[in-house]
């Protein structure tokens, strides 16, 4: 069960960090499908390293503070939850957010994708929550499966990305990034109110 929450949240993840998104669609649009693919890879390998981090030592943490493991697991929920409102007003108050999708742009490549998404705070306070989250007790090993996990759905949404923009390129209507960052923080607070249920029962 929690592999398939760490699929789907990489999946979500890879929707709501808005500037990456669009740079791999600018990618496709502007520079072809290979270029784009590039960038995706770059971005998911930036997601599996964080969360990597995050989940190795939220692991070693949980297990020495494993008396507060309610009290963390009840933090890190309304971090989702907050985090998930966050993103969502940030994408209403962004009005050039699909503007972005269409001008012109220098094709950024792998390098670039992995050294932006690593500059974005957002993806480690997220992971960080995700497995603070967890109502399983996660090993080492465990949490290296969960950020293969992570990496497996974020490179599943980067790479359609990419085709989406290849795809779309004479598009000048392209409004899906938008929705798809409103969609994005409504699952992430899904996430965080999702525990409170569990913990209810």
């Amino acid at each position: 069960m929690e592999m398939m929450k760490a699929i789907l949240f990489g999946i979500i993840l890879s929707l709501t960090v808005g500037p990456i998104a669009i740079l791999v669609l600018n990618n496709g649009i502007h520079h072809g499908y290979v270029a784009a693919v590039r960038s995706a890879a770059g971005a998911a390998l930036a997601d599996y390293c964080y969360a990597l981090i995050s989940f190795v030592s939220g692991s070693l943490l949980i297990s020495q503070l494993d008396q507060y493991h309610y009290q963390i697991i009840l933090l890190s929920s309304w971090v989702l939850i907050f985090m998930g409102f966050y993103m969502m007003f940030n994408a209403m108050k962004n009005t050039k957010l699909l503007a972005k999708v269409h001008r012109p742009a220098k094709k950024l490549g792998f390098r670039s994708a992995f050294y932006l998404t690593l500059a974005n705070p957002i993806a480690i306070i997220a992971l960080s929550a995700f497995i603070g989250h967890s109502t399983e007790q996660v090993d080492l090993i465990f949490a290296m499966q969960l950020a293969g996990a992570i990496f497996f759905g974020s490179l599943t949404v980067q790479c359609l990305l990419a085709l989406s923009g290849f795809a779309f390129k004479d598009d000048d209507s392209i409004t899906f990034p938008f929705y798809l960052q409103l969609l994005g923080g409504l699952v992430i607070c899904l996430f965080g109110v999702n525990n409170f249920i569990e913990l209810a029962g």
